[in-house]
């Protein structure tokens, strides 16, 4: 999990905002989707404290490392009350605790100060002033109208500097998942149509040991190094496409539900012949898609990189001590086996070809 905005590799309040410690305190139920068996939805009440009386949906783990360790705070009732702010403001929690943890350091670095912040004190692990600025950006209201559209553009009105250690992707805040201990997800927040996202594609699952024999992924692999992890990157990403496209839950699909059954209970409600190949074929079709609509845009191979905290600087403790993401080698390779041309970015007619007919 990421520590005071991605910058530490251990904090030793970790435990106060565990999964075991939630379930022990604060949860009251889990909640499924319609015949799930995972239940991975939760519902709290808090019963004491600054923020007793919250009850309803709770925090899950992007949400309570946003909130929590990004921040340094360990304070499990303040996320569960900044994730029901969001909730009712529309705002996405790892945005918002991403954007709070930059403004922190902002804070810390003096770039900031209280006069900035109209008396709301941004000191790491301050909870109410974490809960106060989720109200803030909710509503646009003092410091919160600089915070609420994100990392990218607070950075550009603080300015002094404060562009080197904003943590985003093509604007989008990075998820809670460490690049230079996963290095495949920096080739995936580097590469993802939409920015920093785990949700384009997830090929950290074969680091984690979920593994995919349909594919050939029948061994875990070493999360340190770049060996494989283009080809691994692409596939993930493909079926990722297709998946969001079909509106399957991930957490169903990967290490746990057969891509052969996705097919053939597509192909039975649909009456259209498709297997695992053609599934593939049809997220990749989707993937270039985005990226040629991306390209028309704007959007250049100078967008396709990482903030130069993961390739540049090391942690000298915790899971990812001494790593750097090595994005370079990656996207070279990664480009090669997308067809996609290494100046511009653009993939090539060729390639595009295959899925649009001769004359496109």
């Amino acid at each position: 999990m990421p520590i005071k905005y991605w910058t530490k590799g251990i904090f030793d309040g970790a435990t106060k905002i565990s999964g075991p410690t939630m379930t022990e305190s604060i949860l009251s139920k889990t909640v499924a989707c319609y015949a799930c068996p995972i239940g991975c939805g939760r519902y709290i009440e808090l019963k004491e404290g600054s923020y007793a009386g919250l009850r309803g949906p709770g925090p899950e783990y992007e949400t309570i490392a946003a909130f929590g360790s990004l921040c340094l705070n360990d304070n499990l009732e303040s996320i569960a009350k900044a994730n029901d702010l969001c909730n009712r403001y529309g705002l996405d929690t790892i945005s918002a605790g991403s954007t709070i943890a930059f403004a922190m350091e902002c804070y810390e670095k003096g770039l900031i100060t209280k006069k900035e912040t109209i008396g709301v004190e941004l000191t790491w692990g301050n909870h109410e002033a974490i809960v106060k600025m989720v109200e803030l950006m909710g509503r646009k209201e003092g410091f919160g109208a600089i915070l609420a559209d994100g990392v990218k553009e607070a950075s550009r009105r603080i300015g002094k500097g404060s562009e080197k250690f904003a943590m985003h992707v093509k604007g989008l805040e990075v998820p809670m998942h460490e690049p230079r201990r996963h290095k495949s997800m920096g080739l995936e927040y580097a590469t993802s149509n939409r920015g920093a996202c785990h949700l384009q594609g997830t090929p950290m699952f074969i680091e984690r040991g979920m593994l995919m024999p349909e594919y050939g992924l029948k061994k875990k692999m070493d999360g340190f190094s770049i060996e494989h992890k283009p080809e691994i990157t692409t596939l993930y990403q493909d079926l990722g496409a297709a998946f969001n496209a079909l509106g399957v839950c991930i957490f169903t699909i990967f290490d746990v539900t057969p891509v052969d059954l996705i097919a053939r209970a597509y192909t039975a409600l649909t009456g259209h012949g498709i297997d695992k190949t053609s599934l593939r074929e049809t997220g990749e079709r989707i993937w270039n898609l985005k990226r040629t609509f991306n390209m028309k845009c704007g959007i250049t191979p100078r967008d396709d990189t990482l903030p130069q905290r993961f390739t540049g600087e090391q942690l000298n403790e915790g899971a990812a001590k001494n790593s750097v993401c090595e994005l370079e080698p990656m996207m070279k390779q990664y480009y090669e086996l997308r067809k996609w041309d290494s100046s511009s970015g653009k993939p090539s007619k060729a390639k595009l070809g295959t899925f649009l007919g001769k004359n496109s």
